[in-house]
């Protein structure tokens, strides 16, 4: 119970990162939930959903699997992979988030919505929670509404491009690249 309770802090941690104090336990659920001592990580198995209330900052995340090095002060989530949080939806194949970092690099089939806004897919992403600015690279395509904002000079010019950075709080294009040298997102094994 004790690593329950370690781990539902680690993903408060992880995913909201928004203060010190919390409201609520987040609730958690998967078909397997156990402690691999021979990796040091807590594994969670099957239809995973982690829904967390940090003082009114709701989100929920699933995926298939994930798992947390307390000691290495990261996560990683694998197979439909999913956060939701009031407007934004982001969603992919693997990720690998770093606390200490404040980043997430995710890779496979990057879908990003955020409503009223923006649709984004690319090969992989990282996402910076302290600054709140994404970066999308490889075959990355855009769909924009009327009621996205554009950073000065920036100017959308097609579909496809190569890297998006957006900052999804101020729902902002911060560049759009038809050529980019992006680079190699790799997720590291435990």
């Amino acid at each position: 119970m004790r690593l329950l309770k370690i781990f539902a802090l680690t993903l408060l941690v992880l995913f909201v990162a928004q203060g010190t104090t919390f409201a609520a336990m987040p609730d958690i659920s998967a078909k397997e939930i156990y402690y691999d001592f021979f990796k040091g990580v807590q594994v969670l198995r099957g239809n995973v959903r982690v829904a967390m209330d940090n003082h009114g900052f709701k989100a929920e995340l699933s995926a298939d699997e994930a798992r947390v090095n307390m000691v290495k002060k990261c996560c990683w989530a694998d197979g439909k992979v999913k956060l939701a949080q009031e407007d934004i939806t982001f969603g992919c194949d693997h990720a690998y988030i770093v606390w200490d970092e404040k980043t997430a690099s995710v890779t496979g089939k990057v879908k990003f919505e955020n409503k009223n806004s923006v649709t984004i897919s690319s090969d992989t992403a990282v996402f910076n929670w302290d600054t709140k600015i994404v970066d999308f690279y490889g075959k990355v395509k855009l769909k924009a509404d009327k009621n996205v904002k554009l950073a000065d000079g920036v100017k959308i010019d097609g579909k496809d491009y190569q890297h998006i950075q957006y900052n999804v709080v101020e729902k902002k294009i911060l560049a759009l690249d038809k050529k980019f040298n992006a680079p190699k997102i790799v997720i590291p094994a435990e």
